[in-house]
């Protein structure tokens, strides 16, 4: 099962900007489809101030064997 997405508050460790996003703490792609801009943007997080990305630590869980590959 995925999780449901969740809000964060986040401040970014390069200039200390605080700002309110969402991730998604656990992603099944044996489940769900997501395409892979979509697995970014759940994954990750940007800072609207200094544009600097960061991954949230999202646990991704497929079943070995179904054929998807890269993210």
């Amino acid at each position: 099962m995925t999780s449901p997405p969740r809000g964060i508050e986040v401040t970014c460790p390069d200039c200390g900007h605080f700002y309110l996003d969402w991730y998604r703490p656990s992603i099944n792609l044996s489940l769900d489809s997501f395409d892979d801009a979509y697995l970014e943007e759940a994954t990750t997080t940007t800072c609207p101030e200094c544009g600097v990305k960061y991954d949230l630590g999202t646990l991704l869980a497929r079943r070995g064997g179904d054929g998807r590959d890269g993210f």
